[in-house]
């Protein structure tokens, strides 16, 4: 099947999700009813095998279609790792050292790239469950939202269709959120080692959220401790084995891609000075302080509130700043923050949140086919402008990063209003 019919079906599905998506939203009253009969983990297993399981295997099964995306090149590193070949010297990854090793565990089931995408599905599946189980108590409409969540046409998309994991992180976030609820005298041990453990199997990137942990921790010195021990014995394990190789997914930072604010002001940026392709690594690095210092910031600012109060917000926050500063970030970033998004911002008694998560997802499945159908452009100079599709994708971009920044503002107002109720 081509790149365009793929895509037009990618519309049609945005289409018919955005009306199953206002269905789910306007019936809450038959969520109500399925919670008050205990039949919630009953709906969520059917839900998931009617959205996610069952998609797979028309798709996959009976279409015959061949993953796209990252996916290829998450099965030529997961072949290397069924092998027993080195990460890093014997294949390239640009993930976190034990990402190659968990992806290739279906292939010793099925030798397939399709593997991946169905266990892509199932730890989805497994983070919308325990979401869902962490929220019930608190959300009367945690089981709709569930539901919802697995209709959202990017969630769909690049999760099903693109095999996105970038939900891990908030999988792992999650889980050291349960333990410091549970926990709240002393976690941080165990947070140190389901943070180090995230670093090692998901990306490098996941670093970005430690600085604003540690300013609402309590003993942060005890996490930098026990996080230490592990990072250097891990380093020194690789270093042993593959020297500096093991800095393999820094290079990753190289490429630009898009929507981002970078992405955005380039043109604006190129009228004042050229950026030459030798400077891309430098517009990231200073994305990289931008996201880090701008949540930080935010953490400092609320420092009044508790590590479990507010590391749902700070994760958002976070990893928007991310898509937001970050030159090499793609817009499919949002995946790793929608789910909580949905849980902790969006009111869905509130038309502005659904304008806001909508248009948010349409735009995140129409605007990446835009821009790598018409030659992945870099817009540099304004004359590009007229021609009409990338001016359209342009303004895409824009409408994408506003959308990021509208997300940004409700979680920090959030974060204002649990500080004003601790004071």
């Amino acid at each position: 099947m081509g790149i365009l019919q793929v895509f037009y079906i990618k519309l049609i599905l945005c289409a018919i999700f955005t009306i199953v998506g206002f269905g789910i939203i306007k019936n809450k009253d038959v969520f109500d009813e399925i919670e008050k009969q205990n039949q919630s983990k009953t709906l969520l297993f059917i839900t998931f095998l009617t959205f996610r399981v069952f998609p797979f295997i028309v798709i996959y099964v009976l279409l015959g279609m061949e993953p796209r995306n990252d996916v290829p090149f998450f099965f030529y590193k997961a072949q290397g790792a069924k092998q027993g070949l080195f990460v890093y010297r014997d294949f390239w990854s640009f993930h976190a050292p034990l990402f190659s090793y968990i992806i290739s565990i279906p292939l010793f089931i099925w030798h397939n790239a399709r593997s991946i995408v169905f266990l892509m599905i199932a730890i989805e599946g497994l983070i919308v469950w325990l979401t869902y189980c962490n929220y019930k108590s608190q959300l009367k409409n945690a089981l709709q939202l569930s539901v919802l969540y697995w209709v959202l046409p990017g969630t769909f998309v690049f999760v099903l269709l693109n095999g996105q994991e970038d939900l891990w992180f908030w999988g792992v976030t999650l889980l050291i959120w349960q333990y410091i609820k549970k926990n709240s005298n002393d976690y941080q041990i165990a947070m140190a080692i389901l943070y180090s453990v995230g670093l090692l199997c998901i990306k490098v990137t996941f670093i970005f959220l430690l600085l604003p942990v540690l300013i609402l921790s309590e003993k942060p010195a005890k996490v930098v401790v026990v996080m230490g021990l592990i990072g250097v014995a891990s380093v020194g394990f690789l270093y042993y084995h593959i020297g500096d190789l093991f800095l393999m997914p820094i290079q990753h930072t190289a490429t630009l891609l898009t929507p981002n604010l970078f992405s955005v002001l380039r043109p604006f940026i190129e009228t004042v000075y050229h950026i030459s392709d030798t400077q891309y690594g430098i517009a990231n690095w200073i994305g990289l302080i931008c996201t880090i210092l701008f949540s930080s910031w935010v953490a400092y600012q609320n420092r009044q509130l508790s590590l479990s109060q507010a590391l749902p917000l700070l994760f958002i926050i976070t990893f928007v700043s991310m898509t937001i500063f970050q030159p090499s970030a793609p817009g499919g970033y949002a995946v790793a923050y929608f789910l909580v998004v949905l849980f902790e911002l969006i009111d869905l008694n509130n038309i502005k949140h659904l304008l806001l998560l909508f248009v948010f997802h349409i735009v995140m499945v129409v605007q990446p086919f835009i821009y790598v159908y018409n030659g992945l452009p870099t817009y540099t100079h304004f004359s590009m402008f007229f021609k009409p599709i990338l001016l359209f994708e342009y303004l895409l971009q824009i409408v994408n990063v506003v959308c990021y920044l509208c997300v940004v503002m409700l979680a920090y107002r959030k974060l204002s209003f649990l500080k004003i109720n601790v004071q």
